[in-house]
């Protein structure tokens, strides 16, 4: 998964941010906000040659902020392959997929340097840096187990 990591720090050094907004304008991916059922988040899908994100907007902002992230690491890490064509069609576990597309959404959105800046060396637990990086605490656990952070922070 280093590569993952490595991607996104690409991306947030070319871009000069780690806004997934502001990463889909700028890579051109549409992002569009729908009333969608209470058991999906959001999904993309591309149209031609164009990445489209759908974030249901009954969602609170920073969990549409999450859901942004995740849906440009499937375009980003998976954008060639179809979710619905490989369930039904190959043995890919679409789990690994999601996991990708978790973790590539907390490389994003877990800023170390800054968690060090402001706390220092005081220990902080998976849920204080779910809380400050405002993702929840199982994309915490996922990002610490991927980097080999070992009981909290």
């Amino acid at each position: 998964m280093d590569y993952i990591k490595e991607k996104v720090k690409s991306l947030k050094k070319k871009h000069r941010t780690s806004c997934p907004f502001e990463l889909c304008d700028a890579l051109g991916i549409n992002v569009f906000y729908y009333d969608l059922p209470e058991c999906v988040n959001g999904f993309f899908f591309k149209c031609m040659k164009n990445y489209i994100i759908i974030i249901n907007d009954n969602l609170p902002f920073e969990q549409q902020r999450v859901t942004a992230a995740h849906e440009l690491g499937h375009i980003i890490l998976h954008g060639k392959t179809n979710s619905f064509q490989l369930t039904e069609c190959t043995d890919i576990p679409i789990e690994k997929l999601e996991n990708e597309a978790d973790y590539f959404a907390s490389c994003l959105l877990i800023d170390e340097q800054q968690i060090r800046d402001d706390y220092g060396e005081r220990p902080l637990s998976y849920s204080d840096v779910a809380c400050i990086s405002r993702l929840p605490e199982r994309m915490v656990r996922l990002y610490a187990f991927k980097s080999g952070i070992s009981d909290g922070y």
